[in-house]
């Protein structure tokens, strides 16, 4: 029988900023262009979602538990890289990680990603949240707002 295991892959997130001042005089002109690169090793399970939100309530969107994969949910000690994309050009999306406790960690993106990734500490008006502690990614938008979830986990 042939081999069917699959082998583990690695991530490689790249992010390039671009940004030029000019100024009257060329010689004074500032370059501030940089690209970030971040590999995630030992990647083996990948989960990419478009979601239409029902309503513009606060929306679960995913789950994660300790141990337990029953109904879609993601082992969170396995997370390495969590991206959402707002895939409306106008209205802003709301992201956020919420730890049961506080509720915290949401940031406001229209027409843009917001990247988490493990050990990203989270700041908002209610404490703040880690990956490691999170339970759920909670979104709020519009009525009809569609946005991309891409999960890397090993």
């Amino acid at each position: 029988m042939a081999d069917t295991d699959l082998n583990a892959g690695a991530l490689t997130v790249t992010i390039t900023e671009a940004l030029s001042i000019g100024h009257d005089v060329p010689a004074d002109a500032r370059d501030f262009a940089q690209v970030c690169t971040h590999t995630y090793a030992g990647i083996l399970n990948s989960s990419k979602r478009i979601i239409k939100l029902p309503n513009s309530n606060l929306n679960e969107v995913v789950t994660f538990s300790n141990d337990d994969v029953n109904n879609g949910k993601f082992i969170i000690g396995d997370v390495r890289y969590i991206r959402v994309t707002n895939l409306d050009g106008t209205d802003a999306l709301q992201v956020g990680l919420d730890d049961e406790a506080s509720d915290a960690c949401y940031t406001s993106v229209a027409a843009n990603s917001s990247i988490i990734y493990t050990s990203v500490v989270c700041e908002g008006d209610n404490g703040g949240t880690t990956l490691d502690n999170a339970t759920a990614l909670k979104v709020k938008g519009i009525a009809n707002q569609q946005l991309e979830v891409f999960i890397a986990s090993v």
